[in-house]
């Protein structure tokens, strides 16, 4: 079953007329035709068929759909700066894994650096890819996406659990798995393709942030992000209720 996120409110026994992008991927691309679709605005989802109407692709709403397919805990991921199709990969991931939110930054190690003349393009880009992401896993919300900041403004980001992945970390300090006891929100730090520096790392414990180990092999740093998102996301399960962004 597609789904497509509305840009209107839905009304049971109305039609939902798709956008023109939306229109082409249904009718051109999937080919759907009197078929039940997933739509999904502000949290709350709907079941509907596809129709024509006055030459227009559309789809009768016809019921709500109770279900939530959200995690319990607002996850954050801060991502550092990699190389973009695996930043891309990793945007991808953290949409179908469940993520709330993603804050790009970077630090001292990123190989990669942000363009400021190709800033608003790669934004449009980037969060094209977390709405597609979301629409796969019929997701009630496409996760958000700040600017990228720099990354002595991660003290700005505010959750009950704090952690950051550091590869020097194994046998001195505690699993992720461990430290989730029921938050409603964390932010896990992912650090670029080189790493933190030891003044990094001791920066984001001096603000809050707990060093965490990923398990005694280096994953690179799109693996390191898929990974935590899946342990957190695993730990805190499915909500029954949509938290606000």
């Amino acid at each position: 079953m597609q789904q497509y996120f509305a840009n209107t409110p839905l009304v049971v026994g109305n039609p939902y007329f798709f956008t023109k992008e939306q229109a082409h991927h249904a009718s051109d691309v999937v080919r759907l035709h009197q078929e039940t679709v997933r739509l999904v605005y502000e949290g709350k989802a709907y079941f509907g068929v596809t129709c024509t109407i006055d030459g227009e692709f559309a789809a009768m709403v016809e019921k709500e759909d109770p279900q939530v397919h959200e995690c319990a805990c607002e996850m954050t991921l801060c991502m550092a700066l990699i190389r973009r199709e695996k930043f891309e990969l990793v945007l991808q991931k953290a949409s179908e894994i469940g993520f709330a939110r993603v804050v790009p930054f970077v630090s001292s190690r990123c190989v990669v650096k942000e363009k400021h003349d190709k800033k608003e393009r790669v934004a449009a880009r980037w969060q094209s890819i977390l709405l597609e992401g979301a629409q796969q896993c019929k997701r009630n919300l496409v996760p958000s996406l700040s600017e990228t900041i720099p990354f002595d403004h991660l003290d700005q980001v505010h959750a009950q659990l704090k952690a950051a992945a550091y590869e020097n970390a194994y046998g001195t300090s505690e699993r992720l798995s461990h430290l989730y006891h029921g938050q409603k929100s964390a932010a896990i730090v992912i650090g670029p393709e080189g790493g933190f520096s030891p003044d990094e790392v001791q920066w984001l414990m001096d603000h809050g942030y707990q060093a965490v180990t990923l398990g005694s092999r280096i994953l690179r740093a799109e693996t390191a992000a898929i990974y935590a998102g899946s342990v957190l996301s695993e730990a805190a399960g499915d909500q029954n209720e949509v938290f606000s962004m």
